[in-house]
């Protein structure tokens, strides 16, 4: 058996609302024999953890928009807007 990663998905992480984001990838372990394809339970695990991340990524990303939308900083407090 062979241990390899496989990446199954990017993070976006940074310290306050005004950092750039950082993307970091997301692996996990999986094992397989040499030059064979994975196992298909190890295919499912993948799968599952993929989806769970896109599902998550999605509500965050409703969430930003929605806050954004109403002019609300991470804390919750109300900002400013500013025009150009």
């Amino acid at each position: 058996m062979v241990e390899r990663y496989q990446m199954v998905a990017c993070i976006g992480l940074r310290k306050s609302e005004s950092d750039e984001m950082v993307t970091v990838p997301l692996y996990i372990k999986v094992r397989a024999e040499e030059g064979s394809p994975l196992p298909a339970e190890q295919e499912d695990l993948i799968h599952r953890v993929s989806e769970c991340m896109i599902r998550r990524y999605e509500q965050q990303l409703a969430e930003f928009i929605k806050n954004k939308n109403k002019g609300e900083c991470k804390d919750g407090q109300g900002k400013e807007r500013k025009t150009v």
